[in-house]
């Protein structure tokens, strides 16, 4: 008896294997594409709605609160499709991509500056070879209005689309392509999406030609992706660039001209290429982050 005791306790229990944790939704970089079409069709259909009745209602007047309306279409598309496909639980882990909690680092906030500073220089090059001049006392007072400019335009102006445009669709087409094809597709995708700007008088679409425009949302979108999977999928250091990127380029566009000219499309281009090359297309994203998308999960 105490021989078949002795032999219970000391057989090997059979090994059990450790739980699976499940990835968390709102660090997701690269997901299953289901869903994208949804996506696309309202945010389309909610901004380029509110633009034409915007441009027929001001008849002519300030554009700006149809633009502002529209440019909440893709986080109303997310959040509505988001809602369809995953319930209450999927609308909260996508807002949880807002969180700062270990968001990469200083690494996406070094890329954003890299960006900022190029389009800086774009700027800065006309003035340095006297091609173009800046007035000392209107460069003071765009730089005084800067941090409300910053702050608005990272809540309704350009930051507000970032839920829908990383937060949502970019993890479906990295599910789906590879990370330099899926942002590339994103940056054709945004250009397209403000064409009725370019016909509605006022803005500053109206006064860029569009092939130069979509070339710099291509070379934008690569930047952002970058900084989006450098984040671990968080959007707030992506609402921080968005809204950095577009208070540089108006002050530049205010004080010296020439929005989204030559030499601002050819240095945000060329960011775009040196993160490309010195990633080697993969733009920060994990291939753990590849391998969550292939099996579904």
């Amino acid at each position: 008896m105490f021989l078949c005791m002795a032999t219970e306790i000391s057989s090997p229990r059979p090994n059990t294997p450790a739980p699976v944790t499940a990835p968390d939704p709102s660090r997701t970089t690269a997901v299953d594409p289901r869903g994208l079409t949804a996506f696309l069709v309202l945010a389309f259909a909610f901004s380029w709605t509110a633009w034409w009745f915007g441009a027929r209602l001001l008849d002519g007047g300030d554009p700006t609160p149809a633009v502002l309306v529209g440019a909440f279409g893709p986080m109303v598309a997310a959040i509505l499709v988001t809602a369809f496909t995953q319930g209450r639980s999927g609308v909260g882990a996508l807002f949880r991509r807002h969180s700062l909690r270990r968001r990469g680092g200083v690494r996406p906030y070094a890329i954003t500056a890299l960006i900022v500073l190029a389009i800086a220089a774009a700027a800065a090059l006309p003035v340095f070879l006297g091609t173009a001049t800046v007035e000392e006392e209107a460069l003071r007072a765009a730089l005084l209005g800067v941090p409300v400019q910053f702050v608005l335009i990272a809540l309704v102006g350009g930051g507000n689309e970032e839920l829908g445009w990383r937060g949502f669709a970019l993890p479906r087409l990295q599910g789906a392509l590879p990370p330099l094809a899926a942002n590339v597709a994103l940056g054709a995708i945004w250009a397209v999406w403000h064409a009725p700007l370019f016909e509605m008088a006022g803005t500053v679409q109206s006064e860029v030609y569009f092939p130069a425009y979509a070339l710099l949302c291509v070379g934008l979108t690569v930047v952002l992706g970058h900084i989006f999977n450098s984040a671990r999928g968080g959007v707030i250091a992506v609402v921080i660039a968005h809204a950095a990127v577009n208070v540089v380029s108006g002050l530049k566009g205010m004080l010296v001209g020439d929005p989204a000219g030559t030499l601002e499309v050819t240095a945000v281009l060329a960011v775009a290429v040196f993160l490309a090359l010195f990633t080697r297309g993969r733009l920060g994203l994990r291939r753990t982050d590849d391998a969550r998308a292939t099996t579904g999960s």
